[in-house]
């Protein structure tokens, strides 16, 4: 029984600040004590100083608004009535403990928590008082800015400065109420969704009951509870005192269900005991947390407690909530309880009562050896060796396996675990747990997993060597792991690289190698692909005979792996192929044998059936594109010609760059461009990656490198096709992760010059920009093809063959009518060209759908018409596949309607 990873810190003694809806955070060394100088500096601002107030009742007074401001702030950020919890979980106490007029012991226990209500909203609270409301307004918002820098409340503060500096247009004198009102309904749904309490008291509501209803369906499926989900609402609204049912929940839950809660809520508030039911829920939580449900438990207990906040706010904002019967406080506890580390010690009886005297009468009994293992491994000898040696002797399990992806490394660490048979299923730890943590944050876990590890379970690390290269962290994780093994003789570990891996290991800590058993898998020689692919077969009740299995091994080790489909994966997935074409050319009551013409002459990895270069030539327009692709491909066959003919080659950099505006086809040649390549014997699958900022660029130092290598190993052998890659230099914000994406995306580019052509597209102007950004851009994408945008004939011709393929064709005059609109639509950066026929082409189908299916449709009959009466026609087919000018999208008077309508 394990605590789910990115809780283990509830475990510790750290610093730690859990905010339910984020989850708990180590708070960094120092951090407090900058945002509180932060605070004075801002409460001490010239701006700032004569702005007080003689109100507020927990500050000393005159206390400054800022401060003012700030206090209500952080009770507000966290969330409406969400529980706030951990050992430095204090926030006015420990940033504005100077300014309190009665500050509180500040507790270190992890078991701490509060639910502050925050009545605080946009654009100002005890500022308002400032007799300058545009200043108010400023101050508020630097307010916000000094309490950057704690994670758990940063994406709600963020979202609250996109609000700040995008206002609304309005009389900033605005009564206060009158204010906010025009500020929340200017805030975007962006900013909504991480501050679902703009939305007012009913709406805030009505985002709380979905999560609530969420939550308690999840964790009835882990731990069965006996109540509907009504009775469920009604006592937690006796569990808030509550007197009635609030009108809003009618609202929020819909009219039936409401309806249901006042039917239900007398009878159950006669029977009802609050620490009865505390205590019935406290055992249901314990239940759903030892199976698993530990995120399910918090989010309930986080709804909850916004739901009672709610409705005792109710007909205003959420408020701290009363009678706090909801056991927030005895659940850490459970879960401490059940959690934490413990010691152990043996009980005698385990050892007195298994004891079997010897055979010749010795006192005491041999220890049990471990059983011999039975390996499955293919191919790989050193492995099969090292496991042996292993399971024989009695020593701890230290074995580091390095070798490519599909040969078999999981499976050796699997079968290892079996055979040591240690009494708990192996834990299983990968390198993306680590990426990008904080260093604390990643020698706790890499300490907890140790501690949880030693003596009765193997621990497998999945991807050492990616953890030891982080640029991060990876040298002080080495360390500390070379530590750990001496701390922990007990522990049983097996790590798993990539080939190379344990060169990239010593290369960061020498020593740490040294403490592992080495063995090597290596790629699968023909014999071993048959094999396997004959293991493929019998798991699919189909026999093979041996030339056929012969014949596949042969193909298989000549078809070049593609993204994760390598090695030991590829016999599979030709079995999958093979066996579904003999069963269907085979009687239900036959043997299915494959036999070698079953087998394929090739194997196409990347499914890209046909002729790429004659896709390409059927395109529309693209006539520049067309022939920059025909020049390539002339210079790769002479290339090729000059190489059979002895004479010196230097293969050219294939890497480019695709200009143009939206939907003119870039992606669709870069895929075409995969397949001519492959075909050309350039690159070894062909395959395309789509990718953009967002797959590349890490949130957090050190997730970035990993992320733009995981990403450029996926397209090895192919294309990787990076869309809005102008995204990549522009960021505002200081920091940006963008360049450390482009330096790494450089030199992998030039790592993997012989199997992988990179294609980076943009806007024309913002692609030279993107170039200019790096000093090693511009030289490594020297061939760019502009894609220029679709004539007006063009474009009613993709209409029509995007139609074609959709099974339709286009009455007359349609095209006349298609032209008239194009021609009055406006063209620009945003027109979207092909995309925006497909778009149209939708827009005509669901109106011819609506035009056909209303002509069908039969009329009432009157009850006194003959009985023989016939029903209206059927459309024909013709009708059906044809689409005519009515049902084109509408001529618009204003042109630039066409846009919001149609993209």
């Amino acid at each position: 029984m394990r605590l789910p990873d990115h809780l283990e810190l509830l475990l510790t003694d750290e610093p730690v600040l859990d905010v339910y809806s984020h989850g708990p955070w180590r708070v960094p060394d120092g951090l407090f004590e900058e945002i509180s100088a932060r605070i004075d500096g801002l409460a001490a601002d010239p701006r700032a100083v004569e702005l007080t107030t003689d109100e507020h009742k927990l500050l000393t007074l005159p206390a400054s608004l800022v401060t003012a401001e700030i206090f209500g702030m952080l009770a507000f950020l966290p969330g409406g009535g969400a529980i706030k919890a951990g050992s430095w979980s204090q926030l006015p106490e420990r940033l504005l403990h100077r300014h309190l007029v009665n500050p509180g012991p500040l507790s270190t226990r992890m078991t701490r928590w509060d639910a502050p209500g925050g009545r605080w909203r946009p654009p100002v609270d005890w500022l308002i008082e400032a007799p300058d409301r545009e200043l108010a307004i400023e101050l508020a918002r630097d307010c916000l800015s000094v309490l950057e820098g704690i994670e758990p409340l940063e994406e709600r503060r963020k979202a609250l400065l996109r609000l700040y500096d995008d206002a609304p247009v309005c009389d900033v004198n605005l009564p206060k109420m009158e204010l906010r009102e025009h500020w929340h309904a200017h805030a975007g749904d962006d900013i909504v969704a991480a501050v679902p309490e703009l939305l007012g008291p009913v709406g805030y509501l009505e985002w709380v009951c979905t999560g609530l209803l969420a939550s308690y369906e999840h964790l009835t499926d882990a731990a069965p509870r006996e109540e509907s989900v009504e009775v469920h609402l009604i006592q937690l609204l006796l569990q808030g005192s509550m007197e009635h049912v609030p009108a809003e929940l009618a609202v929020a839950l819909g009219e039936d269900r409401y309806d249901e809660l006042q039917r239900r809520f007398a009878a159950e508030r006669r029977g009802f005991k609050a620490g009865a039911w505390q205590e019935r829920t406290r055992a249901w939580l314990v239940r759903a947390l030892v199976a698993g449900a530990a995120d399910a438990c918090r989010g309930w207990l986080d709804m909850a407690m916004r739901f009672i906040a709610v409705v005792q706010g109710l007909p205003g904002d959420p408020w701290f909530p009363k009678a706090e019967w909801i056991p927030v406080g005895q659940f850490q506890t459970d879960l401490r309880r059940l959690y934490a580390p413990r010691r152990r010690v043996v009980n005698p009886l385990t050892e007195t009562l298994t004891s079997v005297p010897a055979a010749d009468g010795a006192a005491g009994r041999k220890a049990a050896a471990r059983p011999e293992i039975a390996t499955s491994l293919v191919e790989q000898p050193e492995v099969v060796a090292a496991l042996d040696e292993l399971t024989r002797g009695s020593d701890p399990v230290r074995l580091l396996i390095c070798g490519p992806d599909g040969t078999g490394k999981r499976d050796a660490a699997q079968e290892l675990g079996k055979a040591l048979a240690l009494g708990r299923d192996p834990h299983w730890v990968t390198d993306n747990l680590f990426t990008g943590q904080r260093l604390s944050d990643a020698v706790a876990k890499l300490h907890a997993d140790a501690r949880d590890c030693a003596g009765d379970r193997l621990l497998i690390i999945e991807g050492l060597d990616g953890v030891v290269a982080d640029p991060g962290n990876g040298e002080a994780l080495a360390a500390e792991l070379h530590r750990l093994l001496a701390v922990h003789p007990d522990l049983n570990l097996v790590a798993l690289c990539d080939a190379g891996g344990e060169e990239r290991i010593r290369e960061v800590n020498p020593v740490l190698p040294q403490r592992f058993r080495i063995a090597r898998t290596r790629p699968f020689t023909a014999a071993g692909h048959a094999e396997l692919f004959r293991r493929a077969l019998d798991a699919r009740g189909v026999r093979g005979t041996r030339p056929a299995v012969e014949a596949a091994g042969a193909l298989l080790a000549a078809t070049p792996p593609m993204q994760t489909l390598r090695n030991a994966r590829l016999a599979p997935h030709l079995a999958d192929q093979v066996v579904a074409a003999v069963r269907a050319r085979t009687a239900a009551d036959a043997e299915p044998v494959v036999r070698k013409p079953d087998i394929p002459l090739t194997l196409d990895t990347a499914q890209a059936a046909g002729d790429p270069l004659a896709e390409l030539g059927d395109l529309t327009g693209l006539d520049t594109v067309k022939h920059e692709i025909a020049l390539l491909v002339a210079g790769t066959h002479a290339a090729r010609l000059r190489s059979e003919s002895g004479l010196r080659i230097t293969p050219p950099t294939r890497h480019m760059v695709f200009t143009g505006n939206p939907g003119t086809g870039k992606t669709m040649v870069a895929r075409l461009l995969g397949r001519i390549y492959k075909r050309l014997g350039v690159l070894s699958s062909g395959h395309l990656v789509e990718a953009s900022r967002a797959h590349l660029v890490g949130e957090y130092i050190g997730q970035t490198a990993p992320r733009t290598r995981r990403l450029v190993e996926r397209a090895i052998g192919g294309v990787l096709f990076i869309d809005e890659a102008y995204t990549l230099t522009q960021s505002p914000l200081k920091g940006d992760y963008g360049h450390e994406a482009i330096a790494e995306l450089v030199k992998l580019m030039e790592d993997h010059r012989d199997d992988l052509v990179v294609v980076v597209a943009g806007y024309q102007q913002e692609m030279a920009e993107f170039l200019a950004a790096n000093p090693g851009l511009d030289s490594r994408f020297p061939k760019q093809i502009h894609f220029p945008d679709y004539t007006d004939d063009e474009l009613i011709t993709v209409f029509r063959q995007l139609a074609a393929t959709d099974g339709f064709e286009l009455a007359p005059g349609t095209d006349d009518v298609l032209r008239t609109m194009l021609r009055g639509a406006p063209r620009g950066p945003s027109f979207g060209n092909g995309r925006l026929m497909r778009n149209m082409l939708d827009v005509a189908v669901a109106n011819q759908a609506d035009r056909v299916a209303s002509a069908a449709v039969p009329v009432v009959k009157d009850a006194r018409a003959e009985k023989g009466s016939e029903p209206i026609q059927t459309p024909s087919r013709e009708e059906l596949i044809t689409l005519t000018a009515e049902d084109l999208p509408p001529l618009l008077d204003h042109p630039e309607e066409f846009f919001g309508l149609y993209l």
